[in-house]
């Protein structure tokens, strides 16, 4: 993690890949009632099981299929771009 000053340097603060990780505790979804942290506990669960789907379709050697982006070289496009209909809107 770096820090900007209004020198314009930019400085290090935190070397995240030598910072330990430490594993979230909490209780059972079902045991956390009408719990603040209930519906965060269950985003989070689809967050790391979506983080965890690459790795899935890497080894099952599948095909990921984009709906909304292609591919163009090294960088992806969005397919219906705001200029698109900007176009369309002028004509």
């Amino acid at each position: 993690m770096y820090a900007k000053y209004a020198t314009w340097e930019n400085t290090s603060f935190a070397d995240t890949k030598k910072l330990p990780v430490i594993k979230k505790k909490v209780m059972k979804l079902e045991d956390q009632n009408n719990s603040l942290w209930k519906d965060v506990t269950f985003n989070l669960k689809i967050s790391l099981n979506k983080r965890a789907e690459p790795q899935v379709r890497k080894e099952k050697e599948i095909q990921w299929e984009t709906r909304l982006f292609h591919k163009d070289g090294e960088y992806w496009v969005y397919d219906e771009p705001l200029l698109k209909y900007l176009g369309a809107a002028k004509h």
